[in-house]
């Protein structure tokens, strides 16, 4: 009687704590799915990380700079001249 005690204690323990560990998975999840930092609306405020690298940066902010990248990534011409010359 008291091994089936001692049987039912170890298994209830057992089950406690694989609870426990369940919610505490559960809260690390919701942590992780509220952090939106990416969405941060400041970029268009913060100056360039890359001003002190390349010169053309400076006085750029972060979200310039970033449209920056993607313009000459998709070789857009920087001036009226170059577009109309690549239209010739």
């Amino acid at each position: 009687m008291v091994k089936r005690l001692l049987v039912r204690a170890g298994i209830g323990l057992a089950v406690a704590a694989a609870v426990k560990i369940g919610i505490q998975k559960l809260q690390e999840n919701r942590t992780r799915e509220e952090d939106h930092s990416y969405l941060d609306p400041k970029w268009d405020e913060v100056p360039s990380i890359d001003s002190d690298k390349d010169e053309d940066e400076v006085g750029l902010t972060q979200l310039d700079s970033i449209y920056r990248a993607e313009w000459q990534a998709n070789a857009y011409p920087r001036s009226e001249a170059e577009r109309k010359a690549l239209e010739e």
